[in-house]
């Protein structure tokens, strides 16, 4: 079991737990999905080989530089680290390093797999700490906090880097439209986020159906959520989340950076660099197994990118973006299963040691009751009643 402090406030979302399980994947999910990617990386490992027009993408891997290579594993490895960071911040540090490890490297092994804006791996991460005997209210708020912080570290991204551009303060050449649009969308999602739950009115789901309980327990919800990630990034400042969402974002965005110097460079410059990945990241909205390469491909060949040069390097950033949290989210159940495992015999052990005790106080009284008994003269020393004796 999951080692955790009751928090002092909690609050029931048994109908958002519920809908947490409907929406986390089973094991079949996930295996008919990584098939899947599997076998669409292998077709496009084939197609870069064998199809005659693809010739420049190969190009590109024939001179491929082997220390970017490493670079670009080692970024992705620390950008999964990071998220672990971040998801221990996210539970208030009540999770041990080791639960966080397991739990954040299974949510991220799952996103990869589960193309749904990260809402796979948030839904299998809460059931995960929901049958591990996190409570329920806790467990889905959290988890919905963690999805928040790390999602608003991309929006903040592009109001940051879409308005550097659109001023000339970072050097690229793109439009107004391509720079400062991206960065106006994200400002007012972000503001719509922080805002708008507390500012419209509290739905009353005390007349009307299924569909007013739902959209009001939504907005309860959500509201909740908000509050909870402000009040532990500005009010609380807790590190781990915020160094950790970031540093899961900043690492990724590197380790892709890596993956273009590893077959010659030339990408756009840094701020049109971090437009092109977060908006083409954002196709990963669409539940379909390559959605988040054809969004990426897009944006930076929107943004300038040779065509031979971006799909090369998202093939190479994707063999570690979805290998590492895989082989990562093999480690961690495997640590889950084993760990379950020493739980239930710690528990039988405690469990027989227990019954011995209590056999053992109960075969002391009977001794004791035998003794005196026998003083009396009613039973012998061997606890067998003396016949005729009154």
């Amino acid at each position: 079991m999951l080692q955790f402090v009751e928090p002092k406030r909690q609050r029931d979302c048994t109908e958002e737990a519920e809908e947490a399980r409907k929406k986390a994947p089973d094991s079949h999910t996930i295996l008919v999905n990584g098939a899947l990617a599997a076998g669409l990386a292998l077709i496009a490992a084939a197609a870069v080989i064998w199809v005659p027009f693809l010739e420049p993408i190969r190009n590109r891997f024939a001179d491929t530089d082997p220390g970017w290579v490493v670079a670009t594993f080692v970024l992705q490895l620390l950008s999964v680290l990071s998220f672990v960071v971040a998801l221990r911040g996210a539970f208030d540090r009540r999770l041990r390093w080791r639960e966080a490890f397991d739990v954040g490297v299974v949510e991220e092994s799952a996103n990869v797999f589960l193309p749904s804006g990260g809402s796979g791996g948030l839904a299998l991460g809460a059931v995960i700490l929901i049958r591990s005997g996190i409570p329920t209210g806790f467990a889905v708020s959290r988890s919905a906090v963690l999805f928040l912080v790390t999602s608003a570290v991309s929006g903040f991204a592009l109001i940051i880097f879409g308005g550097l551009e659109a001023i000339g303060v970072l050097p690229g050449s793109a439009s107004l439209a391509g720079t400062l649009i991206p960065a106006a969308i994200a400002a007012i999602i972000v503001a719509g986020l922080i805002f708008l739950p507390r500012a419209l009115p509290q739905i009353d789901d005390s007349h009307g159906g299924k569909v007013r309980h739902a959209a009001a327990a939504a907005q309860a919800w959500l509201r909740e959520a908000v509050d909870t990630s402000v009040d532990l990034v500005i009010g609380k400042r807790e590190m781990l989340l915020i160094l950790g969402a970031v540093g899961y974002y900043a690492f990724d965005v590197a380790s892709m950076g890596a993956a273009f110097e590893a077959l010659g460079g030339g990408g756009p410059a840094l701020g049109l660099f971090v437009l092109a990945y977060t908006i083409g990241h954002a196709g990963a909205i669409v539940p379909l197994p390559g959605s988040a390469e054809g969004g990426l491909v897009g944006a930076f060949t929107l943004f300038g990118a040779p065509l031979s040069l971006v799909v090369g390097s998202i093939l190479l950033y994707r063999v570690f973006h979805a290998g590492v949290p895989f082989l990562l989210g093999a480690l961690g159940l495997a640590d889950m299963s084993r760990h379950r495992h020493e739980s239930v015999l710690t528990d039988a052990a405690e469990e027989a040691e227990r019954r011995a005790e209590d056999f053992g106080q109960s075969q002391g009284r009977r001794v004791a009751l035998l003794w005196d008994a026998s003083a009396e003269g009613m039973f012998d020393t061997d606890g067998r009643p003396v016949i005729g004796n009154t």
